[in-house]
């Protein structure tokens, strides 16, 4: 419970509105956001003007509380071997650990979700080139975090953190097909490696 308590605070403490300098970051690039529908008002269709403005949006709120909210450390901070915090979680029994991996699964489900609703008129058709350029475009954004906060020092670059965000990308893609009124037999293996992350997680906190 203090853990969750612990994250609850940090999303407060570090929000969009939480000092002076992130209210003015927030405004301007909600005018920025703004500016660009504006601009494209003829050319995008409303559902792309709400989803678009989402997706952006909640890239600056995953930002945000990944590099610009954070303080840069004295030393550059990484740890590159694979599936390291299961192995932690395992001998420690550390619930903030557990918490952590949850989290970077779940900053991505929205992902998964509005990308595709946002860029559904210039996606492929096909559902496979449509899916691979989704997660292309997700990989994208998760490798730019760790290398951001590896190079600004804010953070610790890890590949586990890669991978939990390309699982939530994948429910999250999930469950796009799902309110595209695709059945949950075709579309259920999205939700297979999350289902593994979480007895994984199980098993280890055991």
């Amino acid at each position: 419970m203090n853990d969750l308590l612990f994250y609850a605070n940090y999303l407060l403490i570090n929000g969009p509105f939480s000092s002076r300098k992130m209210i003015i970051i927030t405004m301007l690039v909600v005018l920025l956001l703004i500016t660009m529908v504006v601009l494209n008002k003829e050319k995008w269709t409303a559902q792309e003007k709400w989803f678009k403005t989402a997706i952006w949006f909640y890239f600056y709120l995953i930002f945000l509380y990944t590099f610009l909210s954070r303080t840069g450390k004295s030393q550059i901070d990484y740890n590159l071997m694979p599936f390291w915090s299961y192995q932690y979680i395992f001998s420690t029994h550390d619930f903030r650990i557990v918490l952590e991996v949850l989290g970077n699964c779940l900053m991505f489900i929205p992902v998964g979700i509005l990308m595709p609703w946002a860029y559904e008129s210039i996606l492929h058709e096909d559902e496979v080139k449509k899916r691979n350029t989704v997660i292309l475009f997700g990989l994208i954004v998760s490798v730019s975090v760790e290398c951001l906060q590896l190079f600004t020092r804010t953070g610790l670059f890890e590949w586990d953190d890669i991978f939990h965000n390309m699982i939530g990308l994948l429910v999250g893609y999930g469950v796009y097909l799902l309110l595209k009124g695709k059945y949950f037999v075709t579309v259920y293996r999205y939700f297979l490696p999350m289902i593994g992350v979480v007895l994984a997680l199980m098993i280890a906190m055991m």
